[in-house]
């Protein structure tokens, strides 16, 4: 049987190349995406919401491209806010592939203005709903998996920012990363033990199309001169190192946040 790998997020960016990534390696992939239609949001702003995440259509796009090239997939609608998907998605992942090897906990919330000044309790909750209680209880629910169906290798991949430390405008997502970074080590501890290795990849500028305006001709002018190796980044970039995480020649690497962002995290001191 092959490996089994689940991806948070999946639909669409990052997560999309990291799935399709570890299809082409063999791995059957499930791919949780969040459902706009399950939020009592006006029709505008779900709209909003589709157009960034893209919703279903976009799962089923992913799919059927992997499918296509003979690959392995399956998606799911998962709201990482609430307790009960997680269960739901390993119960998922296991009636369609098998046991879990390997969880890479991509999905994240951010919020538009995010500084002290426009910040609220709900706003804060809701970063932190998913971006720490969901990642760590995912991560809790792959040990309980892994342990009942008595693996020796596992690895966790917590998709962090270059900006964790310091992110002005984004100070809660910001935040909310670097304490996933600082899970990512204190788990790697507790977890080796198991045979479970858990890392974190922190990329830089990327060009994941959401949304669209993130990265425009202006803004990337810009970084690229804060970039020694002369470009942004793209989803393939940080699929690849994701791969190779997760991969038997990462088998010594763990607890540790592998930077890929071109040198940027430096040349910002420029």
């Amino acid at each position: 049987m092959g490996k089994v790998a689940i991806i948070t997020g999946a639909n669409h960016g990052i997560g999309e190349a990291i799935a399709k990534e570890l299809a082409v390696k063999g791995y059957g992939v499930i791919i949780t995406w969040l459902n706009p239609e399950d939020y009592t949001y006006s029709k505008n702003q779900k709209a909003k919401m589709r157009h960034t995440i893209g919703g279903k259509s976009k799962a089923d796009q992913v799919v059927e491209s992997i499918v296509k090239k003979g690959g392995k997939a399956e998606s799911i609608a998962a709201d990482l806010s609430r307790v009960e998907s997680i269960p739901a998605i390993f119960n998922f992942a296991e009636k369609a592939f098998g046991p879990v090897d390997s969880l890479i906990n991509n999905a994240a919330h951010a919020e538009g203005n995010d500084t002290l000044e426009s910040c609220e309790a709900g706003m804060i909750d809701r970063t932190y709903a998913v971006n720490i209680r969901a990642s760590v209880l995912l991560i809790k629910e792959f040990l309980k998996r892994y342990r009942i169906s008595k693996r020796e290798k596992g690895a966790v991949v917590n998709i962090s920012t270059n900006a964790a430390q310091y992110f002005a405008g984004q100070i809660h997502y910001g935040a909310s990363k670097a304490a996933l970074e600082a899970y990512t080590r204190s788990l790697a501890v507790e977890l080796g033990k198991y045979g479970i290795r858990v890392n974190a990849v922190a990329p830089g500028p990327v060009h994941t199309g959401i949304p669209k305006s993130y990265i425009n001709p202006e803004t990337e002018k810009m970084l690229i001169k804060r970039i020694p190796l002369g470009r942004c980044g793209h989803p393939d970039d940080i699929a690849r190192a994701v791969r190779f995480l997760v991969s038997d020649d990462a088998d010594w690497i763990t607890g540790q946040v592998l930077c890929v962002d071109g040198g940027h995290t430096w040349g910002r001191c420029l």
